[in-house]
């Protein structure tokens, strides 16, 4: 009882503390402080795509030699480019002050200035069109229609791209809930996953934007179902702290990215050299000259944000649950002076992440998300041990076996489990064994190890007496061997457990699986969608089941054998 009174004050005492430390502004300030560069250097996030051509063009031209931004900025301003893979991880960056702008999808930058109270503000176009929906060369529907029952994936849960295609969707009638399920399925689809996928032929089509368009138009056989030449793809966000203190090194950078994006679009034959040289340097691999012209006429490269465009996907957001409230194009779109404060958002007030938690369990969200996890789990981790516990008493009887197999099962085992993951995504697709593949593989080298030592550590002693009395085979296995064994397979079963535990979150986070969300899903989600008071309260969820399965599962058992074989001390 005095140890239950004790947690209970501790967690009352931790959350007491998190809460005065999440609603002073001391967290904010440490992290701007840490963060926040000299006065003579200008940090810039952009991703190696051709959308983001101002800013790979200007680093080739740099690169070469002939500077860009350089010259048309205040004397003595360095360049500093930061190359990121995901818009949400560019806001963050912004947000905290590790960057002062970035070129990025509007979609990041809308609940960027959403979930961070204004802290990220639009001050330049960079891009528009470039998007498409690519099926597959035998897809012979002609209407938004022909897509019921089937499956369309997206670069990223709520990205540009997502957003749209469910825009599209909803707009022809076609019910696609944000939570998932509906008339046709949306799967959020890392780009270079959707181009194996359709080379494979488990994936239908995608709504992606260039050079994915292209390459899986080009590389895979796919052919364009629709294309997208209005919508803002790419814009030039800023951080309010970039907006309130260094306006005059901003509004250079602006001017000079204004003429830059004029330059291309009056030199399409050299930007289109510079841009492929560039993306050639970015991914240490030979870029396609092809590629690129078959991409550059279906972007239009802007300076000006189109607000109207970007007024009309606002609308389109929020109708489909992607943005979480409407916002007013005039204040995020900021050219005037401004003055803000920032919070850093990295992390939540601990109310906040209870009535994440309350909000989830009333309307059911993690507790399916939890079931769904719990039943890949279960069923990975059974047929884990379902491979591993013969392997593992092959392995103890045979020296050949353990020469060859073991030696496997040892390189295995150090092998991260989300390794698996690709390899499985290609073969099954989209589907639940790709996940139940990742978790089987990750349990089972240390379970089938564990058993083969189990059974090895058995003293010789044990065996002779009892042949001595006349015990052998089945009997001998069942009754003396395996017994005798179980204290260390047990503690295998245990190590297995947890190897299958971090093996699924892995994979859950990785992909998109159609047969339900799970809680390494879930998670991410909320990373896409800048809602860090979702990540901490998943976060929660996990270790809850790991101590929950320790405590109540493993601990009982555990303890059991270590007192029925006279181990405790």
């Amino acid at each position: 009882m005095k140890r239950v009174v004790f947690y209970v004050l501790f967690a009352a005492v931790l959350l007491a503390g998190l809460e005065i430390v999440g609603r002073s502004d001391w967290l904010a300030d440490f992290s701007l402080k840490k963060n926040t560069a000299d006065d003579s250097t200008l940090r810039v996030g952009y991703f190696p795509n051709i959308t983001h051509a101002q800013a790979l063009i200007a680093q080739q031209m740099a690169f070469e030699g002939k500077p860009w931004f350089e010259p048309r900025l205040p004397a003595g301003t360095k360049l500093a480019w930061q190359p990121y893979n995901a818009g949400p991880a560019a806001m963050e960056g912004l947000t905290i002050g590790s960057i002062d702008l970035s070129y990025v999808g509007p979609s990041p930058a809308i609940n960027a200035y959403i979930r961070r109270e204004g802290a990220v503000r639009i001050v330049c176009g960079s891009a528009e069109g470039g998007a498409a929906l690519v099926v597959r060369a035998d897809f012979t529907g002609t209407e938004a229609r022909d897509f019921v029952g089937r499956k369309i994936a997206t670069p990223q849960l709520g990205n540009t791209q997502d957003v749209a295609c469910r825009a599209w969707l909803v707009k022809n009638k076609i019910a696609v809930p944000a939570a998932g399920g509906g008339d046709v399925q949306i799967a959020p689809t890392k780009n270079p996953d959707q181009l194996a996928l359709f080379r494979a032929g488990t994936l239908e089509a995608a709504w992606t934007v260039e050079p994915w368009v292209s390459r899986l138009e080009l590389d895979a056989g796919g052919k364009i179902f629709l294309e997208d030449f209005e919508s803002v793809t790419t814009v030039l966000a800023s951080s309010t702290e970039t907006l309130a203190h260094r306006r005059k090194l901003l509004n250079a950078f602006a001017v000079a990215h204004g003429e830059l994006t004029a330059w291309i679009n009056a030199h399409p034959e050299e930007a289109k050299t510079l841009l492929q040289r560039a993306l050639t340097r970015e991914t240490h691999a030979e870029f396609p000259r092809r590629i690129v012209n078959n991409a550059f006429p279906r972007i239009r490269f802007v300076s000006e944000v189109n607000r109207r465009s970007l007024a009309e996907y606002i609308n389109d957001g929020y109708a489909t649950g992607m943005i979480p409230e409407k916002v007013e194009v005039e204040k995020l779109v900021q050219t005037t002076e401004i003055s803000a404060k920032m919070r850093a958002g990295i992390f939540p007030l601990p109310s906040e992440i209870a009535c994440f938690l309350w909000r989830g369990v009333c309307d059911g969200s993690i507790l399916s998300a939890l079931f769904v996890t719990m039943r890949r789990l279960l069923l990975g981790y059974a047929i884990g041990f379902a491979i591993a516990l013969p392997l593992g008493l092959l392995l103890s009887q045979s020296k050949l076996v353990r020469d060859t197999l073991g030696v496997l099962a040892l390189g295995f085992q150090g092998l991260p489990s989300v390794c698996w993951v690709p390899i499985s995504l290609v073969i099954f697709g989209q589907d639940e064994w790709a996940i139940l593949t990742v978790v089987v593989m990750g349990s089972v080298w240390s379970l089938m190890l564990a058993t083969e030592s189990g059974i090895r550590s058995v003293p010789p002693l044990y065996v002779r007496a009892a042949r001595t009395m006349g015990s052998k085979n089945l009997h001998l296995w069942t009754r003396v061997m395996f017994p005798a064994a179980l204290p260390l397979i047990f503690s295998g079963m245990k190590q297995g457990w947890a190897f299958a535990w971090r093996s699924l979150m892995s994979a859950e986070i990785y992909v998109y699986i159609f047969s339900g969300v799970g809680l390494g899903w879930m998670l991410n989600a909320g990373r896409e969608e800048m809602n860090v008071e979702k990540v901490y309260g998943v976060m929660l969820v996990i270790i809850l089941v790991g101590l929950v399965m320790d405590r109540l599962c493993f601990a009982p058992v555990e303890n059991w054998l270590r007192e029925r074989w006279g181990l405790d001390k």
